[in-house]
């Protein structure tokens, strides 16, 4: 079959007409694609143009086909509508976009990158549960929203975990939780802390600035989150006021730190270091002082247990003392003989002589039943009992002898000028007695007192 020319030629200019719009459409960056358009926001495109790649990932997936700005006084921006070539391609919610460069001098293009993520570590407590898929939450605004989903949790103990997060979790197992952001237009600051918490009766992850700066809810009705691109005249304009904020500080710190502050500072800094010197050689003195007194140290202490020992023994005798009942009666038995002594001098003894006696033989009482208070308060030994008691007995028996004596003496004749020598001799003798059992009374119950103080 032979074509004719004109059909030839016709076919030859709709070729040339489809490459040459073709050719157009590619230099003006519209693809032959029918997949949807997506269009975005820029406040700034730092040079982008049409047909420039959009990738993900580092994959060429797309490609850019309009940039119109949008003049609105302060409000305006730039709409980026481009197109992706591949129809494998889904982009998620929440990811961001930025422009990005290949190269230091490269071509401009449209970089995707899908929400990352991110791990945080938290203290694991039995109240304190969370599952895959529990949301994340955060305060913005004031308010609390939930700006993400829990991917996994794993549990790990603590020598597992990092070093900057064993300062902040002391439990001995953490949880290793794995989220991601899905809230556009939200950027989280490069350090979080977080915890677990009960809201609304869901378990969820909240997470907080570690600086408790107070984060803005986004403001825009894309689904993506816009990264602006920072350009060399704003990062000069950062610098520049980082430069003027340095400047200052200086100048303040150059008014404070004057000649005489730094004086000053010098001389407290050198009556430091004499202070610090000072009290180390303070120190070592006291070592050697505890080394070289360390054996007397060892002995006093032995000292002090063995003593505390006898007191505790000598506190028991004594509390076992009292209990016996013949010291009770040998007692009560020398008070009823002081007692008729007492009677059997008066009637013998002249006034001045009865008085004496009387006061003697009182203070004897007085003192014996000091003494037996304080041995009934002190002493529970059996043998100190019976040796006490002992000694009472023989002082109520010198006392019964001198009853009788002075019965005796009672029934003696006055008349006779003998009978009234020896019973004048005799008197005198029972003064003399009663003088020396009261001071003999007085040092014993003396002693007993300075005893009873001692211990």
């Amino acid at each position: 079959m032979k074509f004719s020319s004109s059909f030839k030629v016709g076919l030859l200019t709709v070729l040339a007409l489809c490459l040459l719009v073709g050719t157009v459409l590619k230099v003006k960056g519209r693809a032959f694609s029918s997949a949807e358009r997506v269009e975005i926001q820029f406040k700034d495109v730092n040079g982008l143009r049409p047909g420039a790649g959009v990738q993900m990932m580092g994959l060429k997936v797309g490609q850019v086909e309009e940039i119109t700005p949008i003049v609105r006084d302060e409000n305006s921006f730039v709409k980026v509508r481009f197109v992706i070539t591949n129809p494998d391609v889904n982009i998620p919610k929440a990811s961001s976009f930025s422009i990005q460069q290949t190269g230091i001098i490269g071509e401009l293009f449209l970089e995707i990158t899908p929400p990352k993520t991110r791990t945080i570590y938290i203290p694991m407590l039995k109240k304190d549960l969370l599952y895959k898929n529990d949301k994340v939450q955060m305060k913005l605004s004031g308010k609390y929203y939930d700006v993400g989903v829990i991917k996994g949790v794993d549990v790990i103990p603590r020598d597992s975990l990092p070093y900057n997060y064993k300062n902040n979790i002391s439990t001995s197992y953490a949880y290793k939780v794995d989220y991601y952001i899905n809230l556009p237009g939200l950027i989280l600051p490069e350090f979080m802390r977080g915890s677990a918490v009960k809201y609304e009766g869901a378990s969820k992850l909240r997470l907080v600035p570690l600086d408790e700066t107070p984060l803005q809810y986004p403001k825009q009705t894309s689904p993506y989150t816009i990264i602006e691109p920072m350009r060399l005249s704003d990062f000069m304009d950062w610098q520049y006021k980082a430069a003027e904020t340095l400047t200052e500080t200086n100048k303040k710190l150059n008014d404070i730190l004057t000649d005489a502050t730094i004086e000053d500072l010098k001389q407290t800094i050198a009556n430091i270091n004499t202070v610090s010197g000072r009290s180390t050689q303070t120190l070592d003195k006291i070592d050697t002082l505890l080394d070289s007194s360390q054996e007397d140290i060892k002995r006093l202490l032995d000292m002090t247990q063995q003593a505390t020992t006898d007191f505790s023994k000598l506190s028991a005798n004594i509390n076992n003392l009292i209990g016996d009942p013949k010291f009770k009666t040998a007692v009560y038995t020398a008070a009823d003989s002081v007692d008729k002594l007492a009677k059997n001098l008066n009637k013998i003894m002249d006034a001045a002589d009865a008085e004496e006696t009387g006061k003697n033989l009182k203070i004897i009482v007085q003192n014996l039943a000091q003494i037996s208070e304080s041995v009934n308060a002190m002493t529970s030994d059996g043998k100190l009992k019976s040796e006490f008691a002992s000694a009472v007995t023989n002082i109520n028996r010198a006392m019964t002898q001198m009853a009788i004596a002075l019965e005796t003496i009672n029934a003696v004749n006055p008349e006779n000028k003998q009978q009234a020598t020896d019973l004048k001799i005799i008197v005198q003798d029972t003064v003399c007695i009663t003088e020396n059992l009261r001071k003999f009374s007085e040092k014993l119950n003396k002693r007993f007192l300075l005893f009873r103080l001692l211990f």
